[in-house]
């Protein structure tokens, strides 16, 4: 969020440059009172009931199988050069660590679901509950 709101200022000081300290102002205080709103939008809610719920998409977790906790490096390699086009994503560029869940559903083409979250372990152990 520090960065999303330098990248604010920096349009700010680039309008004052290019008109005038009024319309700069104006500009900082509509992107400063938008941060709350960016603040909601960028959550991720996980939640585990007889689904798995995360922001809108879910799957019941009779389809799941062989939830694993993913360290740094394993996540970080399917995110990038392990990549399998056919997995569901649902991670955030600031997390460094997630959860790897595999489908078991012949109907279904996802292989595998990657969770990016700072609490692997709780969420793998939700899931096996």
């Amino acid at each position: 969020m520090s960065f999303i709101y330098f990248m604010f200022i920096s349009m700010a000081f680039a309008v004052w440059a290019a008109f005038d300290y009024y319309e700069a102002l104006v500009t900082f205080i509509l992107l400063t009172a938008s941060m709350p709103l960016l603040w909601v939008k960028m959550r991720m809610i996980i939640t585990v009931d007889s689904q798995l719920h995360i922001d809108r998409a879910h799957i019941e977790l009779k389809y799941l199988k062989d939830a694993r906790a993913l360290d740094k490096d394993e996540y970080r390699k399917l995110r990038s050069f392990n990549y399998d086009p056919r997995s569901f994503h649902a991670t955030r560029p600031w997390l460094t660590t997630g959860v790897q869940v595999f489908v078991n559903d012949e109907r279904d083409q996802t292989s595998y679901w990657l969770i990016g979250t700072k609490k692997g372990e709780e969420l793998v152990a939700a899931l096996k509950n």
